[in-house]
């Protein structure tokens, strides 16, 4: 079954990640509706920021990593990924890749291995 977490450079053109040339496991996706939240002095919390989309990977071969990479550009992308409320939704977003390594932690043992990748998916908009 293909994974229902795609991504690719076009609305029409998006792949799932098991069919990309280097095929990629499904991450742990976190949809958020603020990119930070924030308590106010009254005890309220308040949301700032867009939405974005958070994709975790546990481990990950250095081929993958560097298929995922290949995404990295200034110009906005699209994924499918999950919602709030599991449902699938496309977007348009901006990639980042948040962690100073690039390349997620390198675990001792793990040679040809990279634990703790995340990327963060700023939403631009819902593609219908």
């Amino acid at each position: 079954m293909a994974s229902v977490f795609k991504i690719g450079t076009t609305s029409g053109g998006i792949t799932s990640l098991d069919g990309l040339t280097v095929a990629v496991p499904n991450p742990q996706p976190e949809y958020q509706l603020f990119r930070a939240v924030k308590r106010l002095g009254n005890m309220k919390t308040k949301g700032f920021g867009p939405a974005t989309v958070i994709w975790s990977f546990s481990i990950l071969e250095v081929g993958e990593v560097t298929q995922l990479y290949t995404f990295l550009s200034t110009s906005p992308i699209y994924i499918q990924t999950r919602k709030q409320d599991d449902s699938l939704g496309i977007f348009e977003v901006e990639m980042n890749w948040p962690a100073p390594k690039q390349d997620g932690d390198h675990a001792p043992g793990f040679y040809g291995f990279r634990n703790g990748l995340v990327i963060e998916f700023i939403i631009l908009s819902a593609v219908s």
